[in-house]
């Protein structure tokens, strides 16, 4: 029997399914295992890939599942620009969520700050572990300028009433005296025209 070149054809159809079908299953396992590895991190702060004017002291990290409570379960590598580590190597559960990981980090300078991480989950009555990593950047010139005095409206404009107040304060004790000043006056000349008469009185009995 002689094969013909459509034969062929025919043949070769059903295996190159065969092919596309496990060449698009493994493609959809490798892409669900990247998903579940960065999935498992839901918020940073700093956000990926935010500027901020000032490295903050500590970086939080919050999962979307509860972190392992083991010592050494958990480990946070925090470099700046120049691959100088910047954290404390001691990342700590957040006492106000067990999702959440606390990294204390003293940086300095501006640059890219590259968060790599390596956590134990629990899920599902199972460990799980995931890794991956991140960067947000440090731009201080986005803060105010050196020597800049922001404050210094508010001053201006919280010293005002104390200026109003001084001067109330001034034309009420000039009022007062004036006003003691007038009743002085009048007391003195109602003695002053009295005393010639009580004068002359007494001189007329003697």
């Amino acid at each position: 029997m002689i094969m013909t070149t459509l034969d062929r054809r025919r043949m070769l159809i059903p295996l190159l399914g065969l092919l596309l079908a496990l060449g698009v299953g493994l493609a959809l396992s490798q892409l669900g295992r990247v998903d579940a590895s960065s999935g498992a991190l839901i918020q940073e702060e700093p956000e990926r890939g935010s500027t901020v004017a000032e490295a903050p002291h500590q970086l939080l990290l919050t999962f979307d599942r509860p972190l392992a409570q083991l010592i050494g379960a958990h480990h946070v590598a925090v470099t700046d620009a120049y691959g100088d580590r910047v954290d404390d190597g001691h990342p700590l559960i957040s006492n106000y969520s067990q999702r959440t990981l606390v990294v204390p980090i003293a940086a300095h300078g501006d640059g890219q700050l590259t968060v790599e991480y390596r956590v134990q989950l629990i899920g599902d009555g199972e460990m799980l572990q995931f890794e991956s990593s991140y960067a947000f950047s440090v731009d201080h010139t986005l803060g105010p300028n050196e020597g800049e005095n922001i404050s210094a409206p508010a001053t201006a404009k919280s010293s005002q009433p104390i200026v109003l107040w001084t001067i109330a304060i001034l034309i009420g004790i000039s009022a007062v005296g004036a006003m003691l000043y007038f009743l002085r006056l009048a007391t003195g000349t109602s003695r002053s025209s009295l005393e010639p008469v009580n004068r002359s009185v007494f001189r007329d009995d003697r």
